[in-house]
């Protein structure tokens, strides 16, 4: 389970790093424009995917900022988003080298936020949510990139294994 979960890593600051490289073409305006998404601007969305990383990076580990709201601002401009972004992708590909199998089938216990209640499951498990969720909302910004008049590269995982060989066998030919 850790050779996927280290895929997902790799694969999610792969595909971050392709969504803040189409962002660097927009203005300001069109960035934080209200396109009339639930965070929103394209800036709200990923601000908000921020938000909720730290919450499970936190969840996780025990160790970082311990927000107590999906709502928070943690960001008000592209380049500062662009940094935080940046160093959390590396921060979960880190934490995710240093587990072996056991830690990653281990419970975590957690409060969730909106409705508090007190969860438990495996490690694993939550960190597979996790990578999920990302997953949405880099999607619904990629979308409103294309909404914009951009034309983002593909965040398809195929494309992210053919591009770094994760995930694909040594023999294997392009599909």
């Amino acid at each position: 389970m850790k050779a996927a979960l280290l895929m997902f890593a790799e694969y999610n600051r792969w595909a971050n790093a392709r969504i803040l490289k189409a962002c660097d073409e927009l203005t300001s305006e069109e960035y934080h424009r209200d396109l009339g998404a639930f965070f929103r601007s394209v800036h709200g969305t990923l601000d908000h995917l921020l938000v909720a990383d730290l919450i499970w990076m936190h969840r996780f580990t025990g160790l970082g900022d311990s927000l107590d709201s999906l709502d928070e601002v943690l960001t008000e401009d592209f380049a500062s988003l662009k940094e935080r972004r940046e160093s959390v992708d590396g921060r979960i590909l880190g934490f995710i080298q240093q587990l072996n199998e056991s830690d990653i089938m281990r419970p975590i216990l957690y409060r969730t936020i909106r409705k508090p209640l007190v969860m438990e499951q495996p490690l694993g498990s939550a960190m597979f949510h996790f990578f999920n969720h990302q997953t949405h909302h880099r999607g619904q910004a990629h979308a409103f990139l294309t909404m914009l008049g951009k034309k983002p590269e593909a965040l398809d995982m195929i494309y992210f294994q053919r591009e770094t060989g994760i995930g694909m066998s040594k023999d294997a030919s392009a599909a």
